[in-house]
């Protein structure tokens, strides 16, 4: 695979990540967020039951299993108080943790633009989440943790993805979340009796797309893409979920919003390109 075909399977990933900012923030209106992540990852590992485990990749897939179930579960429990497209910028926050983490894993120097960038950053979050119209929810910190987790999740397959099957990293996540998932669930599992039509189809579109080829694709994507182009491609998330949360949910964030928002996103940019310069 070339790099160019690369950053292109990236772009399509995070159009799809994009969409499901709004997907879950409908769904978990009627489901409970245990039964939306087992169900979800279980259809999943169900699609790939087909791919043969090797037991060097083993460990890689249960630590990959563990950030994956980290930053879903923290991101869809914020969900339920935050809106899907302040979300979505949070969780863009990840973009500026990623050179961070890396040059802490790999001790490296962090050049001064990222820490500008984190600073930008954080003042776009502040416009955001710090205003009349919207203000700060326990969800914007519960979605904080999810860009952490995605930062880790990041930089370690940037790490280890030339040196695995994609397809066999993608299979053992998915089955570490699904386990964890219905480890969590067990409470809400009456639940399941009386879910609708439309939530299955939510389900199975979150299972299907948003995660089995979405993650497989990553992984592909990541072993010719390195991690710091990643994060700048990821840094259109919040853009793509904003005009899906607009056309699906009717959500519009308030113009000083909009404004932190750019500033999140020029500090993804910029953050990317700070860490582009130790590579």
């Amino acid at each position: 695979m070339s790099p160019l075909v690369g950053v292109l399977l990236l772009v399509f990933v995070t159009v799809i990540w994009g969409s499901t900012f709004a997907v879950i923030k409908e769904t978990i209106q009627t489901v409970p967020v245990p039964i939306l992540l087992a169900v979800r990852f279980s259809f999943a590992a169900l699609i790939l039951l087909w791919v043969k485990p090797e037991r060097k990749t083993l460990l890689p897939g249960l630590i990959l299993g563990l950030l994956s179930f980290a930053g879903y579960a923290t991101q869809t429990i914020g969900m339920l108080t935050t809106s899907a497209s302040k979300a979505a910028f949070i969780t863009g926050l990840s973009v500026i943790l990623t050179p961070i983490v890396g040059a802490i894993w790999l001790r490296q120097r962090i050049p001064g633009r990222v820490w500008f960038a984190a600073i930008l950053a954080l003042v776009g979050l502040g416009l955001m989440t710090l205003n009349p119209n919207e203000g700060l929810v326990v969800g914007d910190l519960w979605v904080l943790g999810t860009a952490l987790a995605y930062a880790l999740y990041i930089v370690y397959l940037g790490e280890i993805a030339a040196h695995h099957k994609p397809i066999v990293l993608t299979s053992l996540q998915i089955i570490v979340v699904a386990v964890l998932g219905w480890s969590w669930a067990i409470p809400d599992l009456h639940v399941l009796k009386s879910l609708s039509v439309s939530a299955i189809s939510a389900l199975l579109y979150l299972a299907l797309f948003a995660t089995a080829l979405v993650l497989w694709l990553q992984a592909l994507a990541q072993r010719v893409v390195p991690a710091y182009v990643a994060a700048l491609i990821f840094a259109l998330e919040p853009v793509f979920a904003a005009i899906f949360s607009y056309f699906m949910l009717g959500e519009m964030l308030t113009v000083q919003g909009w404004f932190g928002g750019a500033l999140v996103v020029a500090a993804m940019i910029l953050g990317g390109l700070g860490s582009a310069q130790r590579t």
